[in-house]
């Protein structure tokens, strides 16, 4: 994976951050939430399942930028929009963050009170060009 900045991660994925510094998520150009989700907080539920979980109330950051985490948690989890995926990776003595894109992984709230949530991730493989159908001639 390589390490970018979040400005390129969000436009990786069709995001635009807004303006925020270090935000916590973003809205797609196809209407997706764009999660940015702590190193730490991953677990493995199940096979080929990675799942994010925190809590809002731990959140360190802007009460405006934990308000539209909520909402965006929230408008995903009612309507079923798929969550798209940044890993926050914190630097090591003083050195900056690093930011990692995971385009071939694709979410879903698997829980959310309100504060606490969980967001199942599970890899998304490309779709191949479908064969076109096989033409039978008639038999006349």
């Amino acid at each position: 994976m390589d390490s970018i900045s979040v400005d390129l991660a969000f436009s990786r994925l069709g995001a635009d951050r807004a303006g925020q510094q270090r935000p916590l998520s973003g809205i797609a150009q196809d209407g997706s939430l764009v999660l940015v989700c702590q190193s730490a907080g991953f677990s493995r539920p199940d096979a080929g399942v990675l799942r994010y979980s925190a809590k809002l109330s731990e959140t360190i950051a802007r009460a405006a930028q934990v308000e539209a985490l909520r909402l965006g948690l929230d408008a995903a989890n009612s309507a079923r929009t798929p969550i798209r995926l940044i890993i926050k990776t914190p630097g090591i003595r003083g050195a900056s963050a690093r930011y990692h894109v995971r385009t071939d992984l694709v979410g879903s709230v698997a829980g959310f009170d309100g504060d606490a949530y969980s967001v199942d991730f599970v890899r998304v493989l490309e779709e191949e060009e479908p064969e076109p159908p096989t033409q039978r001639r008639r038999k006349r």
